[in-house]
């Protein structure tokens, strides 16, 4: 079930044909198809455009086709990390948030946050003073829901890189998921909604 999600979210372009296909030897084989509801739901909502990948023209058995296919993605994906890895630096979206917020930029990602500092109740203008003061040294970052290691790592590694006056970051979750505890909470949600 998981090879299977990961070519349809991979995939831009999956025909109802190929579902059909594919669903039905889920099915015989015995997979609960709950999880693949939910994120077939997430896919029609999402409003990401996808990067066109190569398609894979080949004849043969399905299976051999939907394998192939997400090797060749999977490579794909693997040397897109390791080019990211090696050259640059690349913020997740909530470091850049993090960034934002703590170093007082007007960004889009961050203008429907409020600032509520003790000293701008006092000012004429909070306004003026949230604009004027200086950077954050401190935050307390909390993922109501699932978190991960990745977004944790990308802030340490934000606080590391940072110049200037130093930064204390906390991180904190209500759930760290591995693979299977995130397919399973996806078995609930497609079962919620289906």
């Amino acid at each position: 079930m998981r090879l299977f999600l990961i070519y349809y979210v991979c995939t831009p372009h999956v025909t109802d044909a190929q579902v059909k296909q594919f669903t039905e030897l889920l099915e015989k084989s015995g997979c609960d198809m709950a999880p693949f509801h939910h994120i077939r739901r997430w896919k029609t909502f999402s409003k990401t455009s996808p990067v066109q990948q190569p398609q894979y023209g080949g004849g043969g058995p399905v299976a051999v086709q939907m394998f192939s296919k997400l090797m060749n993605q999977g490579s794909q994906f693997v040397m897109e990390g390791v080019k990211n890895f090696a050259v640059k630096k690349h913020d997740l979206p909530i470091t850049r948030i993090v960034d934002g917020l703590m170093e007082r930029k007007s960004l889009t990602e961050v203008e429907e946050y409020r600032y509520f500092d003790p000293k701008a109740i006092r000012a004429p203008d909070p306004a003026t003073l949230a604009k004027n003061r200086q950077s954050y040294p401190d935050a307390i970052v909390f993922m109501v829901g699932g978190g991960c290691f990745m977004e944790y790592q990308n802030l340490v590694d934000y606080k590391n890189r940072s110049t200037g006056t130093a930064k204390r970051i906390t991180y904190g979750c209500t759930e760290l998921l591995n693979a299977e505890s995130f397919l399973h909470q996806l078995t609930m949600l497609g079962k919620q909604t289906h």
